[in-house]
């Protein structure tokens, strides 16, 4: 359950300090909750699909990595996440997009 009394920031920086410890379960569980409560901050949405990827759920991974290109199409690390996420799915043929782009973005692979 999420205490809304602490300030979103706080609790952003508690779930970095989780993502940071290699706590990345309670880390996404965190930061699932704030990015319903602040769906526009693109730090907590792109946090959380790293969370999800590194803890292995990686259709949450994708789902939350899309929705960050959607809104921020020229973010090259949202690129090479979601090729890596699809890599780790085996779709690589789909992955090529998205490595290529975080690639030519100045991103190395």
């Amino acid at each position: 359950m999420t205490d809304t009394r602490t300030p979103p920031g706080v609790r952003y920086a508690h779930a970095h300090g989780l993502f940071d410890a290699a706590e990345y379960q309670p880390a996404a569980a965190l930061l699932a909750d704030l990015a319903v409560e602040v769906p526009d901050d693109l730090a907590v949405r792109l946090l959380l699909a790293r969370a999800y990827y590194h803890s292995a759920q990686l259709h949450r991974a994708e789902s939350v990595t899309r929705a960050v290109l959607d809104a921020d199409p020229a973010n090259a690390y949202a690129h090479l996440l979601l090729g890596r996420t699809l890599e780790r799915q085996s779709r690589h043929d789909e992955a090529g997009g998205p490595l290529r782009l975080a690639a030519a973005m100045g991103l190395v692979g």
